[in-house]
């Protein structure tokens, strides 16, 4: 049985992190995010309030107002968790507060950890004021608070449109693309809610579901879906909830022995669904300040991989369902915009975790830590989230990673450039020897693995990128349709990119450039390829445009190669959706790297995060690589979480004033070393470490396409700088070009090639960022403080 929304639980919003939410100072959020210095140099607010059952804040002198469950000025559903730091000697009952002139004080009292603390409902989208008074002195202070409707855009930008709102039985709806006359139906998606969207933000009546582990599965081990064939929970109704005697016992691992009642929510939040499990007994009552013992103050958040254009709102499935934190008191959590399959936009995902973690600090209680894990695209949604908004996840768990998306397409392009190449005379008479040593892979079939993956996702004009049974009539064609819907993995981020015009149609404006790479340059100084075979490669190579059109197509030589602007490079770089190597220093991050043979999740990325870590911080002690062969497997899954839930607690009972960045090493656990074993890890017997450099591992450090043009090992430039060609460089190892052919290269590039030794062309330090007033994005400001009167 399910039960709507009841009035006790409104739908709310989350913590974020303290570079952007001035985390622990008046109006900032708590719950475990550490403050950070953004780039300006701005004075780093107070430090955060001890999550959980810590001591109350510290009193002074001054009467200060706090909203912990976000910044106070991106809360949102009109909801917010407050603190009210009382001048040392004054007393709760002497406090009145106001919400823009109605009484509130109600809602505020003297909790039993010595904190007062309230949730302030009924907030207007818009600004609003909090006041709180000592009544015996008229003295106070007052919080602007800015409320968000729950549909979102609060610093992610415009929302892509048309987005079809999922439906409670799935129905025949009509789409239309604004700005134009094209219109036609479509099947929406099942939301697995009781009620269908009651607005054009699809936003829905949430349920919960909720089961229980009978007493003869106690110490079960579910696994990773406890409700199939070998089910250990069954669903109740919670008017009917069985007997104590009938429940299983489990202990949390803060030793608390509950019984084990799961309860699943399923909302609405940011036009997405998300859902929360956690243990919870609907005969005792719940409130922020005094959460359930089942719950043990952690979170997993679980991202899902792929990557599309998706248009529907759906269900974020059951991947929620994990053993190993459930088994340890965890609360697990996962939503759409988390799932790279449903949406490419991880500064869109960034936003929407801070909203579900307000609702979850405004709901359930402040929240000691937020660990994650994901593979493939689910790694990206870890890394990406944590550089834009440093502190919203505490710990990542990567597996089959990718620093980020944004960077990751450079490869995917250049693949398939090369696959196109292939097919001309010149390319065809590469040998698949030479074709792997320019592509950097043991072989050929990687590159072809990535065009038959990836190189659909960025056509615009098919029209399941936009998800399944989208109306084929709605969907761009350069001539038929130019007003159409782009259906790419690249269109959904115009918010962040912006559009720039190809051949009279407006398109994103792309960051992919090749505009003077020496393709093949390291299979050159090998002599895997000849002078001539390097000449020709790239005079052919050409590039793609936004519309997946590819220049060597055209009678024209050298082909033309792509140049981007600066303005879409440098909107990417700020606003962390290329990973910054200074944010990811402050979280522990677990690599599971597995061998895959010929396959796009190839070795060399766990080193380009590293070269990206090494870059920025002169190292990487945050980052351990658990390689393996094969898979992850179930038993090194679960070292992985251990370990983390480890790491992360000792930083937790660090009470130093050190830097986040010196806490994470300092409290990193001693077997949190880079380790490999040569089978998939099923079991905890096959954990035998091999050596993570040694022979015996399968791992092995290849390169890329741009990597093997002399690019460097992080591969995050999108355009590199120029220098003039010189053919008695370093560049080519003192190999010989004749006169044609040197004439041939120079025509290739006449602007100059690239010079590594610099920095990328728009290549500027992350800073706190907003696209709500437009692409290329804006200075987020600092956050509201209360003012004292």
């Amino acid at each position: 049985m399910r039960d709507i929304y009841r009035a006790g639980l409104r739908v709310l919003g989350l913590c974020v992190l303290a570079s952007l939410i001035n985390c622990g100072g008046d109006g900032g959020g708590g719950s475990g995010f550490l403050p950070i210095v953004p780039p300006s140099g701005n004075t780093p607010p107070t430090n955060n309030p001890p999550p959980g059952d810590g001591p109350p804040v510290q009193a002074t002198g001054e009467l200060k107002i706090r909203t912990l469950s976000n910044r106070a000025d991106m809360i949102s559903d009109g909801d917010a968790y407050v603190e009210i730091v009382l001048p040392e000697g004054k007393s709760a009952l002497d406090l009145a507060v106001d919400l823009d002139g109605k009484d509130v004080s109600s809602a505020f009292a003297l909790r039993a950890d010595g904190r007062v603390l309230g949730t302030v409902t009924g907030l207007r989208v818009g600004s609003n004021t909090l006041t709180a008074t000592l009544k015996s002195t008229k003295t106070g202070a007052k919080l602007a608070i800015e409320n968000f409707a729950r549909g979102g855009n609060i610093f992610a930008g415009t929302p892509v449109q048309p987005w079809i709102c999922a439906t409670k039985a799935g129905s025949v709806a009509t789409v239309t693309v604004p700005g134009t006359g094209l219109s036609a139906s479509a099947t929406t998606q099942v939301s697995g809610l009781d009620a269908d969207p009651v607005d054009a933000d699809c936003n829905a009546p949430t349920v919960y579901t909720y089961y229980y582990q009978p007493k003869a599965k106690e110490g079960t081990d579910c696994g990773q879906q406890p409700f199939g064939p070998y089910a250990c929970f069954l669903q109740y109704d919670p008017t009917k909830r069985p007997k104590d005697a009938d429940i299983a016992n489990f202990t949390t691992d803060r030793g608390d022995t509950v019984k084990a009642l799961l309860r699943v929510e399923l909302g609405t939040m940011g036009r997405s669904e998300y859902q929360v499990a956690v243990y919870f007994d609907p005969a005792k009552p719940w409130t922020p300040w005094e959460p359930q013992k089942g719950w043990n103050g952690k979170v997993l958040w679980k991202m899902g991989a792929s990557a599309s254009g998706n248009r529907f709102q759906q269900n974020p499935g059951t991947a929620l369902f994990d053993d190993n934190a459930l088994r340890a008191g965890f609360m697990t959590v996962n939503s759409q915009l988390t799932n790279h399959n449903d949406n490419n936009n991880e500064f869109l995902a960034t936003e929407n975790i801070m909203m579900v973690k307000e609702h979850i600090v405004d709901t359930y209680g402040e929240i000691r830590f937020t660990m994650s894990d994901g593979g493939s695209g689910g790694s990206m949604m870890q890394t990406v989230p944590a550089s834009v908004m440093p502190g919203l996840l505490d710990g990542l768990q990567t597996g089959y990673s990718y620093p980020d998306a944004v960077t990751t397409w450079i490869e995917t392009r250049d693949c398939g450039n090369l696959w196109r190449y292939y097919g001309t005379g010149p390319g065809a008479g590469l040998s698949l020897a030479a074709r792997a040593a320019i592509e950097g892979h043991p072989t050929a079939d990687y590159c072809t693995m990535w065009v038959y993956s990836f190189l659909a996702p960025q056509n615009p004009v098919q029209s399941t990128n936009c998800g399944p049974g989208f109306p084929a009539a709605l969907v761009y064609d350069p001539v038929l349709r130019p007003n159409g819907v782009r259906c790419t993995i690249h269109d959904v981020m115009t918010a962040i990119l912006g559009t720039t015009e190809l051949n009279g149609n407006t398109v994103p404006n792309l960051p992919y450039d090749n505009a003077g790479v020496q393709y093949g340059l390291k299979a050159l100084r090998s002599h895997a390829v000849t002078p001539e075979e390097f000449v020709a490669l790239n005079e052919g190579i050409g590039s793609w445009d936004a519309d997946m059109v590819w220049s060597g197509d055209k009678a024209v030589i050298p082909a033309v190669r792509a140049r981007a602007q600066t303005s879409a490079m440098t909107a990417l770089y700020r606003s962390g959706l290329v990973s910054y190597a200074k944010n990811l220093a402050k979280v522990p991050i677990v690599d599971l790297r597995p061998e895959l043979g010929a396959d796009i999740h190839m070795a060399w990325r766990t080193f380009e995060q590293r070269a990206r870590l090494d870059a920025g911080n002169g190292g990487h002690d945050n980052h351990v690589v658990l390689a393996s062969a094969a898979g992850t497997g179930v038993a090194l899954t679960k070292q992985a979480f251990l370990m983390m839930d480890r790491w992360l607690s000792a930083m937790e009972a660090d009470k130093s004033q050190d830097a986040k960045e010196k806490k994470v090493v300092k409290n990193k656990p001693s077997d949190a070393v880079d380790s490999c074993i040569a089978t998939a890890g099923m079991t905890t017997a096959e954990l035998v470490d091999v050596g993570f450099t040694t022979s015996a591992c399968p791992v092995r450090p290849y390169e890329s396409v741009r990597v093997v043009s002399g690019g460097p090992l992080s591969e995050d430039v999108f355009k590199c700088q120029l220098k003039p060609i010189d053919f008695a460089s370093a560049d080519y190892a003192g190999i010989r070009f004749t006169g044609g052919q040197q004439v041939r290269l120079q025509a290739t590039f006449p602007d100059g090639v690239c010079d590594w030794t610099r920095s990328g062309v728009g290549q500027v330090p992350w800073s706190p960022t907003t696209f709500r007033n437009g692409p290329g994005g804006q200075d987020l400001p600092a956050a509201p403080v209360s003012v004292t009167f």
